[in-house]
């Protein structure tokens, strides 16, 4: 049977975007998440600050883990 070009897949990965792939880290470091609550604690001088500086720091997250989802989708 003779393959058509409609009906071959494509076998030839490009080694910049598997490398580029590679290079993008979802990982979270726990020493700067440690940190941070610790100082929010800390540093909170009522309530209403704790709360303030918590809903920062989880909107920074939220923003981290989108940039890294958009990353993913459009780059790859």
């Amino acid at each position: 049977m003779k393959a058509t070009k409609g009906n071959m897949k494509k076998t030839k990965k490009d080694p910049v975007k598997e490398y580029q792939k590679q290079c993008v880290d979802q990982r979270v470091c726990l020493f700067y998440v440690a940190d941070r609550v610790k100082t929010i604690l800390s540093e909170s001088k009522n309530e209403e600050q704790l709360r303030d500086t918590l809903q920062e720091f989880e909107d920074e997250c939220v923003h981290n883990i989108g940039v890294n989802a958009l990353i993913e989708r459009y780059e790859y």
